[in-house]
This record gives C-alpha cells, structure tokens and sequence, in this order.
C-alpha cells in the first residue's frame, strides 16, 4: 500500500498507547465473543506496552463492561440480547487477558459502547497529559478500533493504527456474501490510512519510540 502522507511524529512526552478490548470475552477460545486473529496480535502489543512504559508513554486500556443488569446497554442489546450477560462487569471474561495484564501506572478506561470516548472520561485523562497523538491496537479492527480511532481524530488527535496489532473478525453471509478477517483487515486498514490518518507496523514504531 502506498504511503498517502508523512507518518506523523511520535514525540514520547505527547504520545500514549491505546490497547482496546484484550479481553478474556474476545481473546480466548471460550469467550462468548471470541475473535481468532486476536492469537496473533498479543505479542506486538505486549512488546509495544513494554516499550512505551519503558520510555514514558501513558499505556491505556479499553475494557467494554456493562452494569449486568440491562440498564445501560441500550442499542446495543437490540444487536447482541445476551450481551448483559457475556460483559457484565462481575463477569470473570470482561478482564484484560493475563498475557497483557495492566501494570502498576497503567489506566483502564471502562466503556459501554464501542468507542472509548463515547461517555467515559478518556479524552480528559489524555489532555490532562497534554497527549496529542495517539496508538491504537487491539480488537476488533473495524468495530471497537475504528469506532475510537474515529472518535479521537474528530478530537484532533493524531492517530497511528497499528497494522499487525489490530484483529478482525470473520463475517457470515448476511446478504452480501461472506466476508474473511483478512478480507476485512485490508478493507478497514485502507480506510484508515486514506481517510483519518497513519497505518504503521509495529516494528517501525518500535523504532520511532526508542530513537
């Protein structure tokens, strides 16, 4: 894929890591809402959380946690009735993954819906930090990643997706025909870097960082 635009700078003190979602609801085997390429993606966001801690970067977490009871899911469980059920938030699978476990200094945002700054109080925490750009990985690619990494430029903030620290997910045929995780990685990938802003690999943010 072509380079559209210069990558943006990443300056360490105006920077923060934006992990979305690494939840044992979607990242095991037994999760009720499990996605399979997340397998894949726990090692580059475990190396990039590492990196940022190491170098100051803020390192965020999203969770998407419900009250249980059906009084804040909304629409949400018009989409998935039994969402109160599968990420209530006593519910043992709403935690982050043992594999990306939080650290002492380390934020975790709670959200209801799939934006991390639809009603919570995430873009307070970054500005407090004076952060104006921003990198984004996790699951799902084109739901709860875009919907944040949307929501954050609409903010003005610069945002890097992370091309192989994000996982999507398979869709059935809902009338369309069937839709691959590859399929719409690639699809949700160049939608990013044409209209909102910088898809980069790991690996050459790893290096940013660190020089």
């Amino acid at each position: 894929m072509p380079l559209l635009r210069q990558p943006w700078p990443i300056r360490r003190e105006r920077t923060a890591l934006i992990v979305v979602d690494m939840q044992r609801v979607f990242c095991e085997s037994d999760g009720a809402l499990y996605v399979p390429a997340t397998e894949s993606i726990i090692a580059p966001i475990k190396t990039l959380a590492q990196q940022c801690r190491q170098h100051g970067l803020p390192v965020i977490y999203l969770r998407h946690v419900l009250r249980g009871d059906g009084s804040d899911s909304g629409r949400m469980r018009d989409l998935y009735p039994d969402v109160d059920q599968v990420l209530a938030r006593n519910h043992p699978q709403v935690e982050i993954i043992n594999e990306l476990r939080p650290q002492p200094g380390d934020i975790t945002v709670d959200k209801l819906f799939y934006s991390g700054f639809h009603n919570t109080d995430l873009d307070t925490i970054l500005r407090a930090r004076d952060i104006d750009t921003l990198l984004i990985c996790g699951t799902v690619t084109n739901v709860c990643c875009d919907t944040t990494l949307r929501d954050a430029v609409h903010r003005e903030y610069k945002v890097i997706a992370l091309s192989d620290a994000m996982a999507a997910m398979p869709y059935p045929d809902l009338g369309f025909g069937a839709v691959s995780a590859e399929e719409v990685q690639k699809v949700a990938l160049t939608t990013f870097a044409y209209e909102f802003g910088e898809v980069a690999a790991t690996a050459s943010v790893l290096s940013r960082i660190a020089s």
